[in-house]
């Protein structure tokens, strides 16, 4: 066969992948821990047997382009799904599956959810939902509002290729994942650099301050397991554990299994539970816009690029001078969002509005500011709020990281998506 002819062959493949996106094989490659090899769980993959030569990422990436990534996105779970029940996956193992962030806020192709989710819940497989960090950059409302629906009903979040984008280690603890993916990059040493280094050293410390998981994927030689380990890596993934291949009929697993999953972490906690568990000081609103102001005005000139949104209640609204600086923060971080009542999609160019124009009544304005290398935040709500608010407040700020991280969390799963 010519050059021309598998040309052709793998573009007739790629339109017919599109056109009929339930053909889909799911494949499972297995998740091993460091220490001993044992599989742990499978990561589900999409191939297309029929059409070997066509690379499942250049399938996604023209779904993406074409508008059909969300049919695309809901086959592959479903498929990933009925192949475990079918083979009757033992329990004790994690299932891994790829989600589109984007596909979630589209109904599947066969109209519901429901009877996916119903399948899902019912069975005692533990499902972990891995997202990119590429959606993280281009779209963290949809991460955010993806996460949080995975929260709701208890499945567990990895964020996948750690390390590819170094930027999004600035949005880890906002996402706040059970699992960090490390690129197989990373786990090769393939780029020894300042960045690279930023990574390993911020995701160990992430996984430390909250009891996460860091997994360290493309592991091909025992030198590659050995740098997982020094990196802080419990679980491994490559060629050297296993290819992706049909689901193995293994036994349960001997002894206790590691506990990826928290209900706890990453959970939604709203302005006023924030406040209330936090030590504060009653002062005048002066003294508290003065703060707010102060920070914002430091992360449009002076801080890296990270998070900065704000929640505007009562006495903070938008104006001249706060349109002013949140365009700027809009052209020099990842995420920057407002919410409040009345505020629309996008209230200043470049930043995040409220998803709907009602916001929260719990009368608390808060702003946040976090990233790689720094974490503050002032949140604050008069002391007759929200019947009567006075010149009176009862205000905190913090830098605690694990608080700002909440407070940011909490405006952010409020903003729209793109």
């Amino acid at each position: 066969m010519s050059n021309t002819d598998d040309f052709a062959a793998g573009k007739n493949g790629m339109t017919q992948i599109l056109d009929d996106p339930s053909g889909v094989v799911p494949v499972f490659q297995p998740v091993v821990e460091l220490s001993g090899r044992r599989i742990i769980g499978f990561e589900a993959l999409a191939r297309w047997p029929e059409f070997p030569g066509i690379n499942p990422a250049d399938a996604f990436d023209r779904a993406r382009r074409e508008g059909s990534l969300p049919g695309l996105d809901w086959w592959c779970r479903r498929r990933a799904v009925e192949v475990t029940r079918a083979r009757r996956m033992d329990p004790s193992r994690y299932l891994f599956i790829n989600v589109e962030p984007h596909s979630m806020s589209t109904p599947p192709p066969w109209g519901s959810a429901d009877d996916l989710l119903r399948e899902v819940l019912d069975d005692d497989t533990e499902i972990i939902l891995e997202l990119t960090e590429r959606t993280l950059l281009s779209d963290p409302p949809a991460m955010l509002a993806t996460v949080a629906w995975a929260r709701r009903n208890s499945f567990g979040i990895a964020l996948d290729d750690v390390g590819s984008r170094p930027e999004c280690i600035a949005l880890l603890d906002v996402i706040a994942p059970d699992v960090v993916k490390l690129d197989r990059d990373i786990t090769q040493m393939t780029d020894v650099s300042v960045e690279s280094a930023t990574v390993i050293s911020a995701t160990a410390d992430y996984a430390r301050r909250h009891g996460a998981t860091v997994l360290a994927e493309g592991i091909e030689q025992d030198f590659d397991a050995t740098c997982a380990d020094h990196m802080g890596a419990t679980l491994g993934q490559g060629f050297l554990y296993g290819r992706p291949g049909p689901l193995p009929d293994l036994a349960p697993l001997a002894g206790p299994r590691p506990e990826l999953i928290s209900a706890e972490r990453g959970s939604i906690r709203a302005l006023g539970d924030i406040l209330a568990a936090s030590p504060t000081t009653v002062g005048p609103l002066a003294d508290v816009i003065a703060m707010c102001e102060l920070i914002e005005n430091s992360a449009a000139t002076d801080y890296a690029p990270g998070c900065v949104v704000a929640a505007l209640r009562g006495p903070r609204h938008v104006g001249a001078d706060l349109g002013v600086r949140y365009r700027a923060m809009a052209g020099r971080h990842h995420l920057v969002g407002l919410s409040g009542s009345g505020l629309g999609d996008r209230p200043i160019p470049g930043v995040y509005g409220p998803t709907t124009p009602t916001g929260s009544g719990d009368g608390v304005f808060a702003v946040a500011a976090i990233g790689a290398d720094y974490a503050i935040a002032v949140l604050g709500r008069g002391v007759g709020a929200p019947v009567d608010p006075t010149d009176s407040y009862r205000w905190s700020v913090t830098t605690d990281r694990a608080v700002v991280a909440d407070i940011a969390r909490s405006i952010a799963t409020e903003l729209s998506r793109v």
